[in-house]
Parts: structure tokens; C-alpha cells; sequence
């Protein structure tokens, strides 16, 4: 079994050598995404709910390139910076995952660059 690589057309470009996510099996990860639309232009400066917002619609985007939904996520990992107002970030995540979140880990880091507020990496494993 090979390892396909996930690339969508809603991607946003970079000239980072990585792809937006891979498959194999059953397993599908993302690579942690930020709130760039596929121009590369920034969605929501300053605001949390926004940037979480679109990074989640692109982790969407690469699960469905990949055959998988928000459904058969198992875990998410954030990245976030400090001072964010979380219960607004919490708020746009559940419009995503809703009453069966998958497991999370968040953690406060410095991101590439001071506009950003928000990245998210997803795994998700597709059914039998």
C-alpha cells in the first residue's frame, strides 16, 4: 500500500516542500493548516473565530481529497498563540466537530508569523 499525497485545489500555495496532507490505508493526516484561503491571503486578522474557522474548512477540504469527513477525525492538535480569546476559538471549533468532538490536544506556541493566531492538524482514520 502506497502512500498517496493530498493536495487539494483549495489549497493555499506555499514554497514550503511539504503536501497539505497524506493517506494511507485507512489513516489520513493533515498538515497543520493556518487561515489562508487558496490565494494565500490571510482570513480574519486579529480575529480568532475566523482564522479557526478556515484553517478547520481547509483540514475539510484535505480529508475529503483524502475520502474522509470531520466524522472520522480521532484526533486534532492546535496550535495556538498566547492571549487568544479561547472560548471564542472553542466556539468555532464545535461549529465543526459539534456533540462528538475527537480527541484534542492544545498548546500555546509562536507561529510564523505574528498575523497568525491558529493552526490546526488533524488524523483521521476512515471506516471499515
Amino acid at each position: 500500500m502506497s502512500k498517496v499525497l493530498l493536495n487539494p485545489p483549495s489549497a493555499y500555495p506555499t514554497k514550503n516542500p511539504r503536501s497539505c496532507g497524506t493517506k494511507r490505508g485507512p489513516f489520513v493526516f493533515t498538515a497543520g493548516q493556518v487561515a489562508f484561503d487558496s490565494g494565500g491571503n490571510l482570513v480574519g486578522p486579529g480575529d480568532i473565530r475566523a482564522q479557526t474557522r478556515q484553517a478547520l474548512t481547509n483540514v475539510k477540504d484535505i480529508l475529503e481529497e483524502g475520502g474522509a469527513a470531520l466524522a472520522d477525525v480521532m484526533k486534532v492538535t492546535i496550535f495556538h498563540a498566547g492571549g487568544i480569546d479561547k472560548g471564542a476559538m472553542n466556539e468555532a471549533y464545535s461549529e465543526f466537530f459539534g456533540e462528538d468532538p475527537p480527541a484534542r490536544t492544545a498548546v500555546t506556541v509562536g507561529l510564523a508569523s505574528p498575523d497568525l493566531l491558529i493552526e490546526i492538524e488533524a488524523v483521521a482514520v476512515l471506516s471499515d
